[in-house]
């Protein structure tokens, strides 16, 4: 039962490729610039008048992440004094002791 089958599977496909092989290839209907018989170079077209974009000017800039304040905006000095750092400094520029 399963070989007449499979047997039927096989020669329907092998009739499938060799009916799909004798087709003739379709040409396409219009040579491509460049192709052989057409003329190079090929004559440009007309150039099409296209409306041009209005500018409308800059796009708006997103707000900066909370917390941070905006580029290019002066900052608060809000340092403090770090009192190690002030003592490494002063160590540094007393130089070496000997």
């Amino acid at each position: 039962m399963r070989i007449p089958i499979l047997a039927a599977m096989i020669l329907a496909s092998s009739v499938a490729t060799l009916a799909w092989a004798q087709q003739p290839m379709r040409m396409p209907s219009a040579p491509e610039a460049g192709s052989p018989g057409t003329a190079t170079p090929q004559p440009y077209g007309q150039p099409s008048t296209a409306v041009p974009i209005k500018r409308q000017g800059s796009a708006p800039l997103l707000p900066p992440p909370q917390g941070q304040p905006l580029p290019g905006a002066p900052r608060p000095n809000g340092d403090q004094p770090i009192p190690q750092l002030d003592e490494q400094m002063r160590r540094n520029s007393q130089g070496l002791e000997g």
